[in-house]
Order: C-alpha cells, then structure tokens, then sequence
C-alpha cells in the first residue's frame, strides 16, 4: 500500500460499514472456532482492523489487556462507545493502519483479526 501517506489511513477500511457487525459471529462462537478461550487467556492481545469493537470486546474477559485499530474514525468512535456501555475496561481503540503500527515489538502475544479488508 505504498500510496497511502506514513500517519495518513486515507480511505483504507471504510468499505464495510460498522453495521455489519450484526452479520459477523459473535465472539465466543468465533473464539470457540479458533481453539477457545485458552488462545486468548491472560495474553497482551492486538485486533487489527477491530471495527465497532466486537472481537477485542468479546475476548477483553478472558485477556490481560486488548488494543484495537482501525482505520475508520467512525468504527473507533462506535468501540469506545461500545466499551463504556458494557463497562470494560481493559480495551483500548485507536485508528490507525495496519501498515503503521504505533507499537514496539513484542508489545502483544497474540494478534487476531476478523472479517478486515
């Protein structure tokens, strides 16, 4: 994605609305899939491209910590409005890129992402 500036995430990650997360899983039966709780339990975890927050929230019980990006202001501002409702608080939310994460290494044990463009 060289086209896209270095802080800039342009128009990346605004094609599926925040909406369509009624049409996705819902957490634990896609945790379930990926090999249950024990994959998450405890762990530093980074959702990339987390949208309106359903994953990161869904696994946020179960981890030490969640950190979720996404390049569309719109689905952040719908995550942390999400987690203030449902009173969590180990998520945080920032847009952002993929291509730029604001990480040092070995910040996270586990990435996980679902249903990103």
């Amino acid at each position: 994605m060289s086209g896209v500036a270095k802080g800039s995430v342009g128009d990346l990650g605004r094609y599926v609305p925040a909406m369509s997360s009624a049409l996705r899983p819902r957490p634990n039966d896609e945790l379930r899939e990926w090999g249950g709780t024990p994959l998450v339990r405890g762990k530093r975890i980074l959702d990339l491209g987390c949208g309106d927050g359903r994953l990161a929230l869904g696994v946020a019980r179960f981890a030490t910590s969640v950190e979720g990006i996404d390049p569309d202001p719109e689905a952040i501002a719908a995550a942390k409005r999400n987690a203030r409702k449902a009173g969590v608080r180990n998520v945080r939310f920032a847009a952002g890129a993929a291509q730029h994460l604001p990480f040092p290494g070995a910040a996270f044990d586990l990435v996980i992402l679902s249903w990103t463009l």
